[in-house]
This record gives structure tokens, sequence and C-alpha cells, in this order.
């Protein structure tokens, strides 16, 4: 399609307009859709900003569609690649009356597996709790009807349970599986294989990066280009890149083979009985143990004592297990299987404790998302940037609506070996100096000053009129703040962790008023478009800490390099993340939003100018009259 025809369907008489009677032509949806066709018909990479309210998911999905090329396109998060499927790509199959064949791809975790979920119903029923039992008989019933196995179709999934009906890399039998036929995860990987367009999420994606021997790759490099939408989420993933070293969650998955080889009553083995009892009271032992060094290097000397401690107790006592185990394995594959997998950990185990001991690599203690424990490591970083990592046979191409810092792209672009003067910005319509009102907050106190929440919801309380978002930097600030709205404020409340984002922002939708409450994970990868946000309030700039054991290996490159670690790489970030979180306020060009930020070195820092060029212009305000004249609110 030429750039002029492709003009003519975005344009307020072509056929978008035709069939959605809701549809706007923009400017800058057509510039960026001709932009994007070029690049895919030239196979070039690129690097395109689209600034939020262009409608750039249209805006690349049609260029996407009336291609020639195969296309692998990589979002945020897996609710964006589920609205991507099921909504604006829906949309432009539509219009086009395409026939392209699209698949969504998900990782390991996010399939039933059969063989496993199978082996479940061997296991006693004693050993799982009512609720548990009930969860089970749900997802069995939903087995025979899904046409997917993708574990978002249910409603709710419980964390303990997911590893249980899950395979990791590990465990998977592949082709040797008894029940390879009827795998969701490979049956997935099949149809993207013959597929024109893949859908997949930049977890998955990176996948394909942090470990070349995954049977990922070839299914990846086969794609003729790659769209990284969110392109700054990916790249900041990939540049403070992690891995697990190693999780506890195994421990509870090994307690449960054991229960399952001892499900026949008349063949009991009390020994495997009480190492299944041990492993797990084992287990919480240990993750209780690191509560009081979360977050701390591994390389202080008393948490370096007291992890080799641990390591050392844990491996005299898998040591007796791992005995017991080879004295069985005539008995059965599943007691096999646990003896060899066992060998396997407990190899990874020494492996760390030498790590540790050396001080070879930085590894700290986190929990997971299900709340255990899991020692973590930062992947080495030879160089500031990510270049030779992406080098792969298929060109790319960057898209965000937060790519430039203060107008320059210097900072995402020496991550990837990319000329930034190449680089591409679209301007959307907003007309910010009209939409948008600062409120400036009158007890300027820093954000670690314990009283810091309290006193800037005391100062919104003039504000409480207007629905509003709360983003924070923590988790902590976030329930401190939760803890005083609820006993100070009388409307509604919406806070993370209450129930699934997607229900949340759902819920807050609907209401004609309250305040939602998120933290990092709400700054990008959730749609707040038809949210009637009034009032955006951020607490604290987005800083990293630049003394966090993750970003060790960053910050020993950027000196090695020359450079400084904070102006160069952590006030950029800050700014990127800013951006990020200021999005949410704005989503149309009829919006009209408040913007506040609670942290004086927005105002009064050595670097505050660049923060505040990274914003668009726009009125601030002490007055919270003038900031309710301003959304015509009334007290």
């Amino acid at each position: 399609m030429s750039e002029h025809q492709l003009k003519a369907l975005f344009s307020s008489e072509g056929l978008l307009r035709q069939m959605l009677p809701a549809f706007r032509a923009r400017p800058g949806q057509i510039e960026f859709a001709q932009t994007i066709s070029t690049s895919l018909t030239q196979s070039a990479d690129l690097v395109i900003e689209a600034e939020t309210g262009i409608g750039k998911s249209l805006g690349y999905l049609i260029p996407v569609l009336l291609s020639n090329k195969r296309v692998l396109i990589s979002t945020y998060t897996k609710l964006l690649q589920d609205q991507i499927f099921y909504e604006d790509l829906s949309i432009a199959l539509r219009v086009l009356a395409s026939a392209k064949k699209v698949v969504v791809l998900k990782g390991r975790r996010n399939y039933l597996c059969p063989f496993k979920f199978g082996q479940l119903f061997d296991s006693p029923s004693m050993r799982f709790p009512a609720d548990t039992l009930a969860e089970v008989s749900e997802i069995k019933t939903w087995s025979t009807r899904t046409h997917t196995g993708d574990l978002s179709e249910l409603e709710t999934l419980s964390s303990s349970l997911t590893p249980m009906i899950t395979a990791t890399a590990e465990e998977c039998q592949k082709q040797r599986c008894p029940r390879f036929d009827q795998c969701p995860l490979y049956t997935a990987r099949e149809k993207a294989d013959r597929a024109d367009v893949v859908i997949v999420n930049h977890q998955l994606l990176m996948s394909r990066y942090e470990n070349p021997s995954d049977d990922l790759v070839d299914l990846i490099d086969q794609m003729d280009v790659q769209l990284i939408d969110e392109a700054d989420q990916f790249l900041r993933r990939l540049r403070e890149t992690k891995q697990i070293a190693f999780s506890f969650r195994w421990m509870q998955e090994l307690a449960t083979i054991l229960d399952r080889s001892n499900a026949d009553p008349n063949q009991y083995d009390a020994v495997l009985g009480e190492w299944a009892t041990s492993l797990v009271r084992e287990k919480e032992r240990i993750e209780s143990g690191y509560e009081s060094v979360v977050g701390r290097s591994f390389s202080e000397p008393m948490v370096k004592a007291m992890v080799l401690g641990q390591i050392d107790e844990l491996e005299l006592l898998l040591a007796r297990l791992l005995s017991v185990l080879a004295s069985r394995s005539g008995l059965g594959k599943i007691l096999r299987d646990a003896h060899q997998n066992l060998a396997w950990r407990m190899d990874q185990l020494l492996a760390i404790a030498a790590d540790v001991e050396a001080d070879a690599q930085s590894y700290w203690w986190e929990r997971d998302a299900g709340g255990g424990a899991v020692f973590r490591s930062m992947v080495s970083a030879k160089d500031v940037t990510t270049a030779s990592v992406l080098k792969t046979s298929a060109p790319k191409i960057f898209v965000s609506a937060t790519l430039s810092v203060n107008g320059s792209f210097k900072f995402i672009c020496q991550q990837i070996g990319y000329d930034p003067s190449k680089a591409i910005k679209v301007a959307n319509a907003f007309a910010y100096s009209k939409q948008v009102m600062g409120f400036q907050t009158t007890r300027q106190l820093l954000p670690d000053d314990p009283a810091f929440i309290p006193a800037l919801l005391e100062d919104l309380k003039a504000l409480s009129a207007l629905k509003t978002l709360f983003l924070f930097t923590s988790h902590r600030a976030l329930a401190n703040a939760a803890s005083y709205l609820r006993s100070a404020h009388s409307g509604k409340l919406f806070v993370q962790g209450d129930s699934s984002r997607q229900r949340l922002v759902q819920d807050f939708k609907k209401a004609s008023d309250g305040f939602l409450l998120g933290t990092s994970s709400f700054w990008q990868g959730i749609d707040f478009n038809g949210a009637g946000v009034e009032c955006l309030v951020i607490d604290k700039l987005p800083f990293l800490q630049p003394d966090d054991p993750k970003l060790l290996a960053q910050r020993k490159a950027f000196q090695a390099a020359g450079l400084d670690f904070f102006s160069d790489y952590i006030l950029p970030d800050c700014a990127l993340k800013l951006r990020q979180g200021f999005g949410r306020l704005i989503r149309k060009e009829r919006d009209q939003g408040i913007f506040v930020i609670g942290d004086p070195r927005f105002w009064n820092a050595s670097y505050s100018g660049l923060l505040q060029a990274s914003l668009p212009e726009f009125r601030w305000t002490r007055r919270a009259a003038d900031a309710l004249d301003f959304m015509d609110k009334t007290r």
C-alpha cells in the first residue's frame, strides 16, 4: 500500500472512520503509520516515539497486516498482550478483511501442563485444604473446554497451585512426554511457527536473549521483523537483566511429588511421608530467616555469613534426602526423576555458595510473586550498551510513548547502537497548557521523612472531590497512604492488592469518584483510557537507588566507560519513568486533569530543570481553589 493509500485509510473519510463511528483522524497517527510502513518495507531498524493519544496500536497493526513480512510484536505485559489481540487486532483484521494468521504466545508458566495436572489426582486428598481441592475441580472442568490451555482464562488461580499445574523448562519432557500431543504450550508454539504475526510479551522475548540455548530462539529469529512496543520497558529490563539464581519453591513441589508417590495407602512409606512434611517446614524456616536482609547484598560480611550458614545446613539436610531417594530409585520413574532433580538443585546450591564466598557475582534476596524466597543475581555487564545482545538477523522497530529525555534520544539509542539523530518523534495533538494544571503542595517535606505521606495527603484534602489516581514508588508508601485514607477519607478506595490490577482498573473506571492507589505496575502497561482520571498524584521522584545491588554490574560498567552513573543513567531513567507516570492523566483530546508531585526535589534540586523540561508545559498553582475552578468543581 502506498503512503497516499495508507493516509486515506486513516483519514476522516477513510475505511477506519466508516467502520468505526468513534474513530477520529489524527495527523500524528497517520505519520506514525506511514513511518512504520516504510520501515517494514525497507526491513530497516527504527526508533520512534509516539506520544500518548496518537493511537499507536492501530497505527502499527494495520501496516503490519498490510506488509508481506512475518512480524513478531512484543509488548510490556500479558494484560497488554491480550488487549492487543482481542481488541485492537480484531478491529484491524475486520477493517482490512485480512486473513492473516495471528497468534498469541506466552511463557511456560501461563499454560496448563496436562501431565503434571493429571498427576495431581494421584496425591492424597488430605494433603490439600478444601478450598484448594475445590479450585482443582474447577480447573479440571475448565481444562475440558479450553481451546488454548492459557491459565489467564481462569478467573482466579492460587499462586501456590500454579507450580503444581505448570512445568518449568527443567521439568518439561518435551516430545518424550506421554501427554505431548495435548500440550497447550507446544500447540501454541506450533501455531506460532506457521503464523504471519506472533504477539509475545517482553518477559518471553527476554528469554531469547538471556538463554541462547532456549528452544524459543529459532521460533523468534525466523520472524522477518521484531516490533517492540513499550520499548523503554523492554530495554530497561534488558540493561538491568537479573536471573533467578535459586528459588526455594521447588521444595514445596518436591514435597508434593513425594506425596504422590505415597498415594497408595497399602504401600505407604512413612519415611517419604516424614520427608514431605520436613521439606515444607524447612522451606518456611529458610524464607522467614531472610526477612531482615531483604534487598541487601550478600557481599556484606554479616549477610554473607548468614547465607553460607543457611546453605551449609540445607546441604546437610538435602544430602540425607538424596540418599533416601537413591535407595528407592528402583521403585518407579517418579522417584528416579525426583532423585535426579534434587541432585541438580544441590549442584546449583553449591555453585551459589562458591560465588557468594568469593564475591564472584552480585547476589541478593527478595520475595517472588508468590511470596517465596528467591536468591537473585545480576548478569555481569561487559559494557554500557546492550547493542551486542540485540544483534540478531531480524531488524527491530522500537516503539513507545516515552523514549526521549528532554527531547534527546541519546539515553535509549546508546543502548541499542542506533544513531539518535535518526530517531523519530511523533507528537500528539494534546493542548497540555489547556488540559492540565499542576498543583504544588505547601508542606515540602522530603520523601524519607516519616510524616511525608500524611502531610502530602493533608495538603490534598481540598482536592478530594476529584477522581484521583495515586502512583507510588514503593509498597510501603502505598500501605501508609491506604491506612491514612481509610481512617480519614469517606470516599471509595481502590487499593492495589485488594484485587487483580485488571479488576481494580475496571471498577475504578465504573466509579464516578474515588481514589485508586497503585505502585510501579500501574505507571505503564495499563489502559486508563475512559477512566475519567481528574487528578494524578505522584508521591516521589521514581529514582533507582544507586547503591542497589541489582545495579552493581551496571554501575561498574558506566564507571569503566568513564561515565557518571547518576547523570548518565539514574537521572535519565527517572525522567523517562516520570513521563510514563504523567501519561496516565491525559488520554483524549477532551480530558482535563490536575497533576501533583509531592517530592520537593522536583522544584529545588540541582537537576530539577531536566525533570521539569521532560514534562509538557502547563500552568502551576499553589491554590486549591484555582485547581477546582480549572476542573469546574465546587468545594
